[in-house]
């Protein structure tokens, strides 16, 4: 099924903007965790209009998901791996379980990018082996060994996407177990993926380019590339492969008023658009996000 929007994060953002989308008879799909959202791990939230006696995350969650549902709202509760402009125009969407998604518009609200890891070197070698997104860079390792560090589904993802570039890919999970659905794991296994749990201590070279990664036991894996993929894709991952403007400086998708990006078609909306990092704005943000996609929807019929 193709979907008038596609909204990337299920949190206040995304479901205000899946209420307003849906209400207005958009097909409307959203995707993501509800439980994963900042707002849904408070104690209280006393700070949100209508709520003097304040309330849970875990309730404000939950009555958002059931009004984004009762006006239409389709939720899969799946993590997006990967996001791309589609050849039937729009946009589709890829999940952990393999499911796509087509839609016409698209919103990120998927909340703050991953900070740095705090593993020594990784900022310093940016741009100089060390890369977020293998489907940017992995053409400049073509017959290279490549590192993947992470041990979610996203990592698992990275890694495919080197495969057919890289000599040798090897994943290094950085925790103590790979925490990725079986379904990866036997493709990583299928395509000689090296997998090795343990814990990456620093970024390796001669200051001018990357040359391998140590681990905790003082093993040195020789690589050309280290590609950080840990914790789970956010809207920053998105926005950089889809060329969206970021602000460098703050880590945050540029919108105009009306939460529109630089790319046609594409909104952003929450955390991910900066700072004040508040329930409140997040949901203001999806609103006018969605009243945005409603206005051009509206006139493109008005046109035919």
């Amino acid at each position: 099924m193709r979907y008038d929007v596609i909204i990337l994060g299920a949190g206040p953002a995304g479901l205000s903007a899946a209420v307003y989308a849906s209400r207005a008879n958009l097909s409307t799909l959203v995707l993501g965790l509800p439980d994963g959202s900042r707002a849904s791990w408070a104690h209280k939230i006393e700070n949100y209009l209508g709520f003097p006696e304040g309330i849970s995350g875990k309730e404000f969650k939950e009555r958002s998901v059931a009004q984004a549902k009762k006006f239409g709202a389709s939720i899969v509760e799946e993590e997006v791996i990967a996001a791309n402009f589609s050849e039937n125009g729009g946009f589709y969407v890829e999940t952990n379980r393999e499911n796509h998604f087509e839609g016409d518009f698209l919103v990120l609200a998927m909340g703050l990018s991953v900070k740095p890891s705090g593993i020594k070197n990784e900022v310093e070698y940016i741009g100089k082996g060390v890369s977020y997104c293998s489907t940017c860079d992995g053409f400049f390792y073509k017959d290279r060994p490549v590192v993947v560090i992470g041990n979610k589904d996203l990592a698992a993802k990275e890694a495919l996407d080197l495969v057919p570039f890289a000599s040798k890919i090897t994943v290094v999970s950085h925790d103590k177990k790979f925490d990725m659905s079986e379904n990866f794991i036997n493709k990583l296994k299928l395509n000689n993926v090296n997998l090795v749990t343990g814990k990456v201590l620093e970024v390796v070279g001669d200051n001018e380019k990357v040359s391998g990664i140590l681990l905790d036991n003082n093993e040195i894996i020789a690589s050309d590339g280290v590609f950080f993929a840990l914790g789970n894709m956010g809207s920053i991952d998105i926005a950089r492969f889809l060329g969206l403007e970021i602000d460098e400086k703050t880590k945050a998708v540029i919108v105009d008023r009306s939460m529109k990006t630089n790319i046609p078609g594409i909104y952003a909306a929450g955390d991910c658009t900066g700072e004040p990092y508040q329930v409140s704005t997040a949901v203001g943000e999806g609103a006018i996000a969605a009243l945005g996609i409603i206005h051009e929807i509206r006139n493109r019929k008005d046109r035919k």
